[in-house]
């Protein structure tokens, strides 16, 4: 079955499987006419439909990946709890969108916890001592979830990306466990 794995946001990071097999992966972005959520992004005259255009932005792009590789289903990571309100809104409106143009195509929800529980990501015990230091001030370079993805994804596909690209990797993560699970 081919299936679409998509991890929202502003910058949607997407991961196409085919019979279990990636094949195709990257990202689409979208900006945020005069968003700055350090600067009372409320206040601003442009908001919420500033939001609101992004959102409709990323679900347009949404339906262009559709387009072109034709998912039985799409799998979306389940949003969290973040933050900030602002940002918050910002990412339940682009789910809405998102969702409300999928509308003929199957969706299947996973939450964060659930995949990575599925693909047993976890932080080492070299991981573990590395926090431990960074927390004592002897070391600098906590390793978070962005790495764990990013890390699990170049060794089981042989890629080689960066952490910049968590986007990415989270989405062929969140499409690896659905395949497992399916």
């Amino acid at each position: 079955m081919n299936f679409l794995a998509l991890d929202i946001s502003t910058k949607t990071g997407y991961a196409v499987f085919n019979e279990g097999q990636l094949v195709a992966y990257g990202v689409v972005e979208v900006g945020v006419a005069e968003f700055n959520v350090k600067d009372f992004p409320n206040k601003n005259p442009a908001y919420p439909y500033n939001l609101l255009a992004a959102a409709r932005a990323m679900a347009a792009k949404v339906v262009e990946l559709c387009e072109t590789y034709q998912p039985a289903l799409v799998v979306i990571e389940n949003t969290v709890l973040g933050r900030n309100r602002h940002t918050q809104r910002l990412l339940e409106f682009i789910h809405m969108a998102v969702l409300e143009a999928l509308r003929p195509f199957r969706v299947h929800y996973l939450d964060p916890g659930e995949w990575r529980k599925i693909l047993e990501m976890r932080l080492t015990t070299l991981d573990k001592k590395n926090n431990r230091k960074v927390s004592e001030g002897k070391q600098r370079g906590r390793i978070t979830r962005k790495h764990l993805s990013v890390r699990w994804v170049n060794s089981m596909f042989n890629l080689n990306l960066k952490l910049k690209d968590n986007d990415v990797a989270d989405a062929i993560c969140l499409g690896k466990a659905y395949d497992s699970i399916k």
